[in-house]
C-alpha cells in the first residue's frame, strides 16, 4: 500500500484515549520532600486522616423530591399494639343497611320526615330556574373540557376482553361539577337571607373512635362537600316516630364488624374539621360522591345499591357523632340535644336523599335509638351526552333540584 497523508493521519479520539491510558500508568517519583522533613524533625501526616471529620447526617429537603415511603410496621408513628376495625372511604358493609343498623343502633324509615315532605309538596321550581339547571347539567357533564382516561369497562359475558379506553370527564369531576351546579341554583332559589347563613367546605375529614362489644372501631371518613350553617337543624320528635317500637335486624351468625378491615396503624382520636368558635360550624348537609370506582367489595363482587346506602348512613352518623363529641366531650353517651345531619349521595346521575338524627352514642342502649330517614333514589336523567354528534339531555327529572332546594333551605 502506498504511503499517503490519508494513511498516516492519526485519529484524534483514539490517540487521546491511548495517551490517557499510558499517562495513567506512570509512577510518581519521590521528590525527597518527606526525607528532608524527617531530617529536620517534622512529622508528615496523611491529609486524609486530618480532613476526615465525623459529621452527623442532616435531613434536607429538595423542592420536587419525593420523600421515601414510610414503613408500615412497628416503626410507624401511628402504630398501635391493639388492632382496630378501620372503616374508610373505599369500604362497604357486607350486609349493607342491615349491618349499619345493627352497628350504629339505628332505626330506618323509608321516607323523609313529615316536615320535609310537607315542604316538598309546597315547593315549586320556576320554569326559568328549571331551564337554567338543564343547561347546567349539559355544561357539567358534556361541555367540560377535561379529557382523561375514563374507568375501565368490562363485558360480563367476556371478562377477559379489553375494550378500547375512552377519553372523557372523570367520575370525580362529574360529581364535583354537578353538585356545584345544584348548590348554585339552590342559592338562587333560596335568596340572600338563607345564603348568608350557609357556607360550603370541601374534602372535610372526620374521625370517630367507637367501642362496640369490647372491640375497637374507627370511622375515618371524608365528605367531599359539606354545607355548614349558622344554626343547627331542628331535631325531630322521637315521640312521633317511636324508634323503640321498631326491631333492629339480627345478623347472627355474622358479627357486626364483618367485612371491615383490621389495622394496627390508625389515629385513635375524635376529629371534627371545623372549630366550634366559628359561627358557621354546625353541619347542615353533606354531599357524598359514590362512583363505581370509589368503593369496592372485599369479596370482589359488584357493589349493590343496599351497600351504597349503608355507606351513606355511616357517613352521616360519623359527621353527627364527631360534632356531638366536639360539643359535649369525647366521653359523652347520652346527648343533651340530638344532632341532625342531611345527606345527599350521587354518582352524577342517581341521587339519594336522607336525614340522620343522632340521639345517643351508646350503641348498646335499649332505651334510646338513632333514626335515619331515606327516600328511594331517583335519576336526574336517563341519558346525557352526544347522540349523533348532538349534545342531548333525555328525561330530565326536575324533582332532584326540588329536593335539593328543600334540603338547602331547611
Amino acid at each position: 500500500m502506498r504511503l499517503t497523508n490519508t494513511l498516516l493521519r492519526q485519529h484524534i479520539g483514539f490517540f487521546f484515549k491511548k495517551h490517557w491510558l499510558q499517562q495513567g500508568k506512570r509512577v510518581p517519583n519521590s521528590t525527597g520532600a518527606q526525607e528532608e522533613l524527617a531530617a529536620r524533625g517534622i512529622t508528615a501526616v496523611d491529609p486524609s486522616e486530618v480532613l476526615k471529620e465525623q459529621r452527623p447526617r442532616e435531613d434536607f429537603k429538595i423542592p420536587g423530591m419525593v420523600p421515601p415511603p414510610v414503613a408500615l410496621d412497628e416503626t410507624h408513628p401511628l402504630w398501635k399494639a391493639e388492632p382496630a376495625y378501620v372503616y374508610g372511604d373505599t369500604n362497604v358493609l357486607l350486609e349493607g343497611v342491615r349491618q349499619a343498623q345493627s352497628l350504629l343502633n339505628t332505626v330506618v324509615y323509608d321516607d323523609l320526615p313529615l316536615k320535609v315532605e310537607e315542604k316538598l309538596d309546597q315547593t315549586k321550581i320556576t320554569t326559568q330556574l328549571d331551564r337554567s339547571m338543564q343547561q347546567a347539567v349539559l355544561s357539567a357533564l358534556v361541555f367540560d373540557t377535561e379529557q382523561v382516561k375514563t374507568a375501565v369497562v368490562k363485558v360480563p359475558e367476556r371478562p377477559a376482553y379489553k375494550l378500547p379506553r375512552v377519553y372523557g370527564i372523570s367520575e370525580g369531576r362529574r360529581n364535583q361539577l354537578i353538585l356545584a351546579k345544584l348548590v348554585t341554583h339552590c342559592e338562587r332559589f333560596a335568596g340572600r337571607p338563607v345564603n348568608a347563613n350557609r357556607k360550603v367546605v370541601f374534602n372535610a375529614r372526620f374521625l370517630v373512635p367507637l367501642v362496640k362489644d369490647s372491640e375497637r372501631v374507627l370511622l375515618n371518613l371524608k365528605a367531599e362537600s359539606m354545607i355548614i350553617s349558622h344554626e343547627p337543624l331542628k331535631p325531630l320528635e322521637t315521640s312521633v316516630y317511636r324508634p323503640l317500637d321498631v326491631e333492629l335486624p339480627n345478623l347472627f351468625p355474622l358479627k357486626e364488624t364483618v367485612s371491615i378491615p383490621v389495622q394496627n396503624i390508625y389515629d385513635w382520636k375524635n376529629d371534627y374539621p371545623i372549630s366550634r368558635n366559628y359561627k358557621h360550624s354546625h353541619p347542615h348537609t353533606i354531599l357524598i360522591h359514590c362512583s363505581p370506582s370509589d368503593v369496592k367489595n372485599p369479596t370482589e363482587l359488584p357493589v349493590s345499591r343496599d351497600q351504597i346506602e349503608g355507606r351513606t348512613m355511616i357517613k352521616a352518623f360519623t359527621v353527627a357523632a364527631a360534632r356531638a363529641r366536639q360539643l359535649y366531650g369525647d366521653d359523652v353517651k347520652t346527648l343533651p340535644n340530638p344532632v341532625t345531619v342531611q345527606a345527599v349521595q350521587t354518582d352524577s346521575k342517581t341521587f339519594h336523599f336522607s336525614v340522620y338524627q343522632l340521639n345517643t352514642l351508646d350503641l348498646g342502649s335499649s332505651t334510646e335509638r338513632n333514626m335515619w330517614f331515606r327516600k328511594a333514589p331517583f335519576d336526574l336523567y336517563s341519558q346525557c351526552g352526544y347522540i349523533v354528534g348532538k349534545p342531548t339531555l333525555q328525561d330530565y327529572n326536575k324533582d332532584v333540584l326540588r329536593h335539593f332546594a328543600v334540603f338547602y333551605s331547611n
